[in-house]
């Protein structure tokens, strides 16, 4: 199967299609390659999710990096983001800022809040002072632009981290930020998982559900999809599975090791 031809206006119907332009906060995560080979789609893409948001929209996507977990030194400005080929470019451009802490769990972003949502101090990645905190609180819209539920929901960790699930543990990481030319210590802290057995995720039996009550809108794109839902409605969804079992996330086989 060749590539079909995914154009600007084609990615803006689709944001329209699945009511992107009824939100004032788009939180982006992306598996781009599904959108084909033009050489300026990941451009494309960005200015299309512009155009949707509008001068009062923010948009915010994941531009994580798990070097500073290993003694590298995190910069904003110079360090990559590991979390897709569209959230590097994004990052770099005009406009867009970046969040410092913690360092190896960063978020970009452009539009109206972006400042306030960059300067969220957190000193956990997902706990009640984080930026999902933010984008929970202010119901931002989830874009998962050809990527799935596990790759792209970060809230099923803010999930995770509120119900204390039973194969994470509190991990304490220091290293080094630079910013504004200067270089200081960091200390931060995360509910981290266990590395000594397989817990691999896998939340499709909740997700195919989800999906099912209308609250997830969808429209086909390039070789993927584009998928849009409130983060209220998938935390208030998600929630009760968490209640129920609080090893409602990990996969049959991960399971099955605790």
């Amino acid at each position: 199967m060749g590539f079909p031809t995914v154009t600007k206006d084609h990615i803006l119907t689709a944001l329209k299609n699945i009511g992107a332009r009824d939100f004032s906060i788009l939180y982006v995560a992306s598996f781009i390659p599904v959108l084909g080979n033009s050489r300026t789609i990941i451009q494309d893409t960005i200015d299309a999710l512009k155009e949707c948001a509008g001068e009062g929209g923010t948009i915010v996507m994941p531009t994580f990096n798990w070097d500073y977990c290993s003694g590298e030194i995190f910069d904003p400005i110079e360090t990559v983001s590991m979390t897709g080929v569209l959230t590097e470019h994004f990052r770099k451009q005009p406009g867009v800022v970046r969040s410092l802490k913690p360092p190896w769990c960063s978020f970009a972003a452009w539009g109206k809040k972006a400042h306030e949502i960059v300067g969220i101090q957190g000193s956990t990645p997902f706990g009640p002072d984080s930026i999902p905190q933010f984008l929970y609180e202010q119901n931002a819209l989830y874009v998962l632009l050809g990527c799935g539920f596990d790759d792209g929901v970060i809230h099923i960790h803010w999930l995770e981290e509120k119900f204390k699930v039973p194969y994470r543990f509190w991990k304490t990481f220091k290293g080094s930020v630079r910013s504004g030319g200067r270089l200081f210590e960091d200390v931060s802290y995360m509910y981290a998982r266990r590395k000594d057995i397989n817990l691999e995720i896998n939340t499709n039996h909740m997700t195919d559900k989800f999906e099912k009550t209308g609250m997830v809108n969808i429209q086909d794109l390039g070789l993927g999809r584009i998928a849009s839902f409130t983060t209220k409605d998938y935390v208030d969804f998600i929630t009760p599975f968490f209640e129920k079992d609080p090893l409602c996330a990990l996969s049959s086989a991960a399971r099955a090791e605790l």
